[in-house]
């Protein structure tokens, strides 16, 4: 049977969507209710969960402020529970109640209506909707976040999942790496004194017993050193021309960008470039400067930038796609699972690493702000002194199948800086 606003196919694994942390209860109990930006996200984030778990077949989750946790870095997610048999549109009323107690900290329907005038004007409009008395009138899990995203109506060539990943791209917690910790002294057992008197024993035994060990004729190139792939140290504070090319086969879509990027360590990528996406013909020029983004003369926030036109949607996934502080990313969440190939005039790394663990450029949630799901493949050819000359990458994601994506650098040089593009008007 399927319930209003279900739909399969496009969930993740429900149980990534339910955690465990301090309960809403308690957290507005002790530090008071949520306000402006921090409510906003807390709304937005829950009507993900809700979203994700809805297109996943749950429902009649039974939502309060008891069952709504708060993980260590403010992420909301739903503890798991009993389900009822109650439709998705019992759960978004819920989900309302739930909001206006974390601005008001106070439990609809127990005594006095809350002070709904807490709320910011839009996000008031969306909590009537929700409560509305019929059901069937009331806007679907997924209708919640297009509409705390900005969007009114269903956004052309956007996907469920690509929506839902937008909306988590802007939820999800800063998470700083760990201090490095001072290495321990290396047990008895992993000593090379040890290990080579081990290698020794354990060959004589084989020769003696006549076994005849089989090496492959090709061994596996060694890991090069932290510093040989320390790409953003390779690269200091120097600019280059660039060339980007991403298919999506199961669209048929192409985006092509060509231009140049100037990168500082301290900063994020800064591009001038020509953009050419979509079905239409027509090159953009396209500007990035921090979260400063201008295309054909139209400013748009280039941290989080709308799912529509294609040219503001794309130009930061051509960033996040290709700027050193991302191969470096790309390198570091692949930790061993790297290998570095001499070549000549460089050399050659390869590898994998999960999306999730990727962030690059800004902090993102999802690589690049694609739907990657699973491992990012990347073959990366340096110059030998460790500057970029090509990327490969490979993704893969059961909302767009494939996608992969080649960038090509050339002429790095001494750092240009880069203006960016002056808005019309």
């Amino acid at each position: 049977m399927e319930f209003q606003g279900w739909s399969d196919g496009l969930a993740l694994r429900p149980r990534d969507y339910l955690g465990r942390g301090e309960s809403l209860a308690d957290v507005v109990r002790a530090a008071g209710p949520y306000q402006g930006e921090s409510l906003y996200l807390l709304a937005l984030g829950t009507a993900t969960t809700l979203a994700r778990l809805h297109l996943g077949g749950i429902a009649g989750l039974r939502l309060h402020p008891g069952n709504v946790v708060i993980g260590a870095g403010g992420q909301a997610s739903f503890a798991a529970g009993p389900r009822d048999s109650e439709f998705p549109a019992q759960d978004v009323k819920d989900w309302a109640d739930v909001v206006v107690f974390a601005a008001t900290g106070h439990v609809a329907g127990r005594g006095a209506e809350p002070d709904l005038d807490r709320l910011l004007p839009a996000l008031r409009a969306v909590i009537d909707e929700c409560r509305r008395p019929d059901a069937v009138a009331r806007p679907t899990s997924v209708d919640l976040v297009r509409i705390l995203l900005g969007h009114s109506s269903h956004p052309r060539g956007v996907t469920v999942h690509e929506l839902l990943l937008e909306a988590e791209r802007r939820t999800r917690p800063y998470e700083p790496e760990p201090p490095a910790a001072d290495p321990a002294p290396a047990p008895l057992w992993r000593r090379p004194a040890y290990l080579a008197g081990l290698a020794v024993g354990v060959l004589a035994v084989a020769v003696a017993a006549g076994t005849v060990v089989l090496v492959s004729s090709r061994a596996a190139a060694p890991l090069a050193s932290p510093a040989a792939n320390d790409i953003a140290a390779a690269v200091g504070r120097r600019t280059a021309t660039f060339e980007q090319r991403t298919e999506v086969p199961r669209y048929g879509e192409t985006v092509v960008a060509d231009g140049r990027l100037s990168f500082d360590a301290n900063a994020a990528t800064a591009y001038d470039m020509k953009l050419t996406c979509g079905n239409a013909p027509r090159t953009t020029r396209v500007s990035l400067v921090g979260r400063s983004g201008v295309a054909a003369g139209v400013p748009f926030d280039a941290v989080r930038p709308p799912l529509e036109p294609c040219d503001q949607s794309r130009a930061p996934s051509v960033r996040d796609l290709s700027s050193p502080h991302s191969i470096q990313a790309l390198i570091d969440a692949a930790e061993s699972n790297v290998t570095s190939t001499p070549e000549a005039g460089g050399r050659t790394i390869t590898g994998s690493a999960l999306a999730h663990r990727i962030r690059g450029e800004e902090s993102l949630a999802a690589y690049a702000g694609t739907s990657a799901e699973g491992p990012v493949e990347f073959t990366l050819r340096v110059d030998a002194k460790g500057l970029p000359v090509s990327l490969k990458l490979h993704m893969e994601s059961r909302a767009d199948g494939t996608r992969d994506v080649e960038t090509v650098y050339r002429d790095w040089r001494l750092f240009e800086a880069i203006e960016g593009e002056t808005p019309n008007g």
